[in-house]
């Protein structure tokens, strides 16, 4: 679904109004939060997307891919870079052959084993079986442990993800990029990344009700923690579920990216590196929403 450039999406508690705060997040290769909020159930995560791929008559799929595999309790995005369109590359065939190698990766590992997925494991795979692909793209993946409640998480380049606890969002994944709007990026090419450069994340104690956001830089780019608080706030009242509150978010995210008037995240950090951009940033938008939930058995 598209959405009017001149109103955004009505959703719940009516419009929600910017503001420029977000939560914190440390940096580093290995990153761990610890909650004392300790749970003796069982943990399952039940999910829902949103993809909406700019407008390109050349490439209709646009260049995000993405996956949820419930049966692994495993989600991954992945961003194919745009710089290789100069070269007559679609960089969407390599995220898209990305994201469908971890799937089925994923799938594997859980049919061989009850173990929680290993992402990192997962992104390496789907590495290895992609390599006869042209193109690069970011990628961050994220598999739930159900025994102990902790989501293990792996991220290349500029995608990421967001956790919220009570409408509050508690964990931001931080981003790598060698400079401003150049992310790290998986690829067989020169100077292409290897999941080595991967960073690392570990959330414990997670709790039924949390809510993750994963996105591709799309979302990340046009919309900040504290505008998915709102409307988290209104899909709780709303009784939505989790493929509603992806389309909402993306809708939103796709609203402030085409007004050229909204002081973005993408704004923000293009002033930071000395550049100048007033607004969002066009670009394909993929949302996966992951909520936990106690299992019953």
């Amino acid at each position: 679904m598209m959405i009017a450039a001149n109103k955004p999406p009505a959703f719940g508690l009516g419009a929600i109004t910017n503001c420029f705060g977000c939560c914190g997040y440390g940096r580093g290769p290995y990153q761990k939060r610890k909650l004392n909020s300790r749970t003796d159930h069982q943990l399952h995560l039940i999910c829902g997307s949103c993809y909406l791929p700019k407008e390109n008559k050349e490439k209709p799929l646009g260049e995000d891919a993405h996956f949820i595999c419930h049966d692994a309790q495993t989600i991954g995005v992945a961003g194919g870079v745009g710089g290789w369109a100069r070269k007559g590359v679609d960089a969407g065939e390599y995220a898209r052959g990305l994201m469908n190698h971890a799937k089925k990766t994923a799938t594997d590992i859980t049919r061989s084993s009850a173990a929680a997925v290993d992402p990192r494991k997962v992104l390496n795979e789907a590495y290895a079986n992609n390599a006869g692909v042209q193109g690069s793209s970011t990628a961050c993946i994220l598999s739930l442990d159900k025994e102990r409640g902790t989501l293990h998480a792996v991220n290349v380049g500029d995608s990421g993800f967001m956790v919220f606890r009570d409408n509050m969002c508690f964990f931001k994944s931080s981003t790598q990029q060698r400079k401003f709007n150049c992310p790290y990026q998986l690829g067989n090419c020169m100077g292409g990344d290897c999941p080595e450069a991967a960073e690392e994340f570990e959330v414990e104690e997670l709790r039924p009700g949390d809510i993750i956001v994963l996105g591709t830089d799309g979302l990340l780019d046009n919309i900040f923690a504290s505008e998915i608080e709102a409307v988290i706030v209104a899909y709780e009242v709303s009784g939505q579920d989790c493929e509603e509150l992806a389309s909402y978010i993306a809708n939103l995210a796709l609203y402030n990216s085409l007004d050229k008037y909204n002081v973005s995240p993408f704004q923000m950090e293009a002033q930071k590196a000395g550049r100048e951009h007033v607004g969002g940033k066009i670009d394909d938008i993929t949302v996966v929403i992951a909520r936990v939930l106690a299992s019953t058995t």
